[in-house]
C-alpha cells in the first residue's frame, strides 16, 4: 500500500463556522456545568517483542462512552445542537468521534467522493487484531450533497486516511485519549483533553524504536495463557513497527501488560508499549475501540 496524501480540509459551511466558534466559547464557559450534568460511563470489556504475535487471545467487545452530550450542550448554550454534526458535537465537548462499520464489506476511497480511487475494502467482522471501528478524523460532503467521513486506517504506511460514507458507519462519541512520551516512559490518560491518570511505561529499544505518530486502539484480547508475555491484557494499535516489516500480523503495534515487570520504565521492546499488568488492567476501562493514542518521543 502506497502512502495516500491527504485530501485537503474543505469547510462545510460559513453558518456552521460560526455555530462551532460559538458553542466553543460557550462550552469553555460552562464546563463546570457541563462536569456536574454530564453522565459519562465507558462499559467495561469482557474479560512484538522478543515473542509471538497476539494470536492466542479472543477478542474482547467493543465499548463506548454513553454520554448526555446532546443535552448538556443544549442546557449550557443558546446554540442549537441540531445545527451540529455529529463530529462537531464530539469535538465541542472535548472528545472524539469513532465509527463502526454497519455495512459487510466497507468501502474505503481515496477522497470523499464514489466517483475517487477506491484504496480497499474492510470486512465488518474486522481482521485478526483489528476491529472495524473506527477513529474519524474529518467529514466532508460529495457534489450531490451526501456526508462522508475521514478515518484513520490500521494499516501501512503509518498515518494513511480514508474517506467512507457517513451512513455505512455507526457512530459513537469517545471521552478518553492515551498519549505515550517515549523519552518520559510515560503513558497518560486524558479525559476530554484534561490529564487523569499517568503509568510508566517500557518501550521500544534503539534497534527496534517505537515509532511515533497518531494511532487509535484497534482492538483489546485477553490472552489465553498464564503468565502470557501479554500480561494480563492486550490492546492492538494501528500503527505498525518501521523496523519489523515482516513480523507476524505485520509488525502491528500494541499496548499491553507484561510478565517481566523489572522491564518497565526501559528501551526493552521490539515496539510495543508494556505496562505492569495492574496498570493496564485500571487503564482497560476507560478504552473504547478508536480511542485516540498519540505517540511523541
Amino acid at each position: 500500500m502506497t502512502s495516500t496524501p491527504d485530501p485537503p480540509e474543505k469547510s462545510r459551511s460559513a453558518s456552521r463556522r460560526s455555530t462551532v466558534l460559538r458553542i466553543g466559547g460557550m462550552v469553555v464557559f460552562g464546563v463546570a456545568l457541563l462536569l456536574l450534568v454530564m453522565s459519562m460511563t465507558i462499559l467495561r470489556n469482557d474479560s512484538a517483542d522478543s515473542h509471538p504475535p497476539m494470536t492466542s487471545a479472543a477478542p474482547v467487545s467493543p465499548s463506548y462512552v454513553a454520554d448526555s452530550l446532546v443535552e448538556a450542550i443544549s442546557s449550557t448554550t443558546s446554540v442549537s445542537v441540531a445545527d451540529l454534526s455529529a463530529l462537531e458535537q464530539a469535538q465541542a465537548a472535548g472528545g472524539y468521534l469513532t465509527g463502526a462499520s454497519v455495512v459487510e464489506e466497507l468501502q474505503i476511497y481515496e477522497g470523499a467522493s464514489p466517483d475517487s480511487k477506491l484504496m480497499l475494502t474492510f470486512p465488518r467482522e474486522g481482521k485478526k487484531q483489528i476491529s472495524s471501528t473506527f477513529l474519524i478524523t474529518a467529514e466532508d460532503e460529495d457534489p450531490e450533497g451526501r456526508n462522508w467521513y475521514e478515518i484513520r486506517l490500521p494499516i501501512r504506511p503509518n498515518g494513511s486516511k480514508g474517506w467512507v460514507r457517513a451512513e455505512d458507519l455507526s457512530v459513537a462519541t469517545v471521552m478518553y485519549s492515551i498519549a505515550i512520551d517515549l523519552s518520559d516512559h510515560r503513558l497518560d490518560l486524558y479525559e476530554a483533553g484534561r490529564p487523569l491518570k499517568s503509568y510508566p511505561v517500557g518501550v521500544g529499544t534503539g534497534d527496534t524504536p517505537t515509532p511515533p505518530g497518531d494511532y487509535y486502539i484497534t482492538i483489546k484480547m485477553q490472552p489465553t495463557l498464564p503468565n502470557s508475555v501479554y500480561g494480563v491484557l492486550a490492546m492492538g494499535v494501528s500503527g505498525f513497527s518501521d523496523k519489523l516489516t515482516d513480523w507476524p500480523e505485520g509488525g502491528q503495534l500494541g499496548i499491553h501488560g507484561t510478565n517481566d515487570p523489572s522491564s518497565v520504565g526501559k528501551d526493552v521492546s521490539h515496539g510495543c508499549i508494556r505496562l505492569y499488568n495492574e496498570d493496564i488492567l485500571d487503564l482497560s476501562p476507560y478504552v473504547a475501540y478508536g480511542t485516540p493514542v498519540n505517540i511523541q518521543k
